[in-house]
């Protein structure tokens, strides 16, 4: 029964009009190279994800590591604690290094973290492994997953920022990043890059900038999967690099978009006054 069910379905191809036949082919090869652009990006993805996770867990115990023997040798963390420093070692370190909160996060922050920084890798599995898939589509199709995570990221802020006592001193390293005099010289003061060094420095942001970057990937990662599947443009590996990369995702997404001839995405305008 297979074989005849083979040779009648080989007899229907040759009988097919040679401009069906080209269409058949080519909407193969296609999906050849779909599935096999998926099993790459599906294999980067697992890859890149234990040494991920294992240099994220590194870096949080090596920050209240250095916290915990920070506040060893200067017995409590105060407003002058930058005043204990010696007068060479304040001369060796730039203003900015003397101040941002180094204590550190409650542990339901530390789990918040955990939660938006594991539970959004299963949506890009989906997205990236099985991008038309009924349940992929009705899980991204709402808006609500990434307003869930944003709602993480938003416990977080509210969290660290209730119990953080040197509220101040964040504040103040914060607006020196965005010090507007630097716009007069960009290629010459780095200071808001010294500012955001030392802002890494505590656990408390690092929390919050991590949970911000993690939820804006997602949202972006939507957008480029929700457009991909409306105007039937492959973007498993766009998705991927969004997820590992940020930016250069929505960029091989536009280029993606021109090389297979479908033009850039185009937004609603706004209503006429």
């Amino acid at each position: 029964k297979t074989a005849a069910d083979f040779q009648y379905a080989h007899a229907c191809f040759r009988n097919m009009p040679r401009k069906q036949h080209r269409h058949a082919r080519g909407k193969a090869a296609r999906h050849v190279v779909a599935v096999a652009a998926a099993l790459t990006g599906a294999t980067a993805f697992l890859l890149h994800l234990p040494a991920f996770a294992g240099g994220l867990s590194a870096t949080v115990s090596g920050l209240r590591a250095g916290s915990s023997s920070g506040m060893a040798t200067s017995s409590a963390r105060s407003p002058a604690w930058g005043r204990s420093l010696t007068s060479s070692s304040r001369q060796a370190l730039p203003d900015a290094l003397l101040l941002a909160s180094l204590d550190p996060t409650p542990a339901v922050v530390s789990i918040a973290f955990n939660v938006i920084t594991f539970l959004p890798q299963y949506l890009w599995l989906l997205m990236v492994l099985a991008p038309d898939w009924s349940i992929t589509r009705k899980v991204m199709a709402p808006l609500w997953p990434t307003i869930l995570f944003a709602a993480v990221h938003l416990f977080i802020v509210f969290n660290v920022a209730s119990t953080n006592s040197d509220n101040l001193s964040d504040f103040t390293e914060l607006a020196k990043v965005f010090d507007p005099r630097v716009s007069l010289n960009l290629f010459g003061d780095f200071s808001p890059q010294a500012a955001m060094m030392n802002l890494m420095k505590s656990p408390g942001f690092v929390s919050e900038e991590w949970s911000h970057v993690l939820a804006w990937d997602l949202f972006v990662g939507r957008w480029i999967y929700l457009d991909g599947q409306r105007r039937g443009i492959f973007t498993s590996h766009s998705v991927l690099f969004c997820n590992l990369i940020g930016p250069p995702g929505l960029l091989l997404h536009a280029v993606t978009c021109l090389v297979t001839g479908k033009g850039l995405p185009q937004e609603e305008g706004l209503p006429e006054q």
